[in-house]
């Protein structure tokens, strides 16, 4: 068996465990009056979580997370799609070759059936040094009831192509394995940019994912050429989403910027958007 380490344990969050649920603590008392719980009564099928470090993108952050704990479902595999900023890789798509994944907070155990199924290339190298998956695994930990899955892919092209063809090979294996599924597209917003500017160029990309228009997602970004690091991620859990139900709803949760805590001119984007089916559907 394989233990992918921690890697950003230090940095993006801290590495000693009384710490690291001290600090989540805190955002949360923070955040919890902002939250509407009356989300967490509905399908959730997934949401869009910011891989910042906690002190900057934890706000954000905590409010899906906080929805997905109040929702009292028990999913059985959390699928975390994200971008690969460490390393140019060939393949397209890389699911994680670890059995485990550790944090502080203990270890997560890889769902390996439903890795082989989907028939991609496992690469530990692609998720070796790469955050954008990790720090999401202590909000897990923290948030959901203990024996779900993890499966962590690395998204290596982001193209529209590879967002429906992950898209499509998740819902059909899926099919095949019945798991309570949730996707999780990690990914930070505009990169160092004025605050005002930043803000213009990401509601491109809401839009289009409030429309579920996964080639207009795209399309914004590089039009405008927008630093949205995890467009791939977001491309594919909009395309699942809305391949499962017609009636799927993305629902913007929290907005900011990392000059809400450092004052800057120059600031990365955070936003935490929940994807779901209404109760009453």
């Amino acid at each position: 068996m394989y233990t992918r380490k921690a890697w950003v344990a230090g940095t993006f969050y801290p590495e000693q465990p009384e710490r690291l649920v001290d600090m989540v603590r805190h955002l949360l008392k923070k955040e919890s009056k902002l939250i509407d719980y009356s989300l967490g009564k509905h399908h959730i099928l997934g949401g869009i979580v910011p891989h910042a470090g906690y002190m900057y993108s934890g706000y954000e952050a905590v409010h899906l997370y906080e929805l997905i704990r109040y929702s009292e479902i028990d999913f059985d595999t959390i699928l975390i799609l994200h971008p690969n900023h460490t390393i140019l890789m060939d393949e397209d798509l890389s699911v994680t070759g670890s059995d485990i994944w550790e944090t502080p907070l203990g270890k997560l155990e890889v769902d390996l059936e439903f890795a082989k199924m989907l028939n991609l290339p496992m690469n530990r190298i692609a998720h070796q040094n790469e955050h954008s998956a990790e720090v999401q695994l202590p909000f897990l930990q923290l948030f959901l009831r203990k024996g779900f899955k993890i499966l962590p892919i690395s998204m290596n092209h982001q193209t529209v192509s590879c967002a429906l063809k992950l898209a499509n090979l998740i819902i059909e294996t899926n099919q095949i394995l019945k798991r309570r599924l949730l996707v999780l597209a990690s990914s930070d917003f505009s990169h160092y940019l004025a605050p005002d500017l930043a803000y213009r160029q990401d509601q491109y990309v809401v839009k289009a994912i409030s429309e579920f228009d996964t080639e207009q997602i795209f399309n914004k970004v590089k039009r405008h050429r927008i630093s949205v690091c995890g467009f791939g991620p977001i491309m594919t859990l909009v395309a699942y989403s809305r391949m499962l139900h017609k009636d799927a709803i993305a629902k913007v949760l929290r907005r900011g910027n990392s000059g809400d805590v450092r004052s800057s001119n120059s600031v990365v984007d955070y936003l935490s958007i929940l994807f779901y089916r209404p109760k009453f559907a």
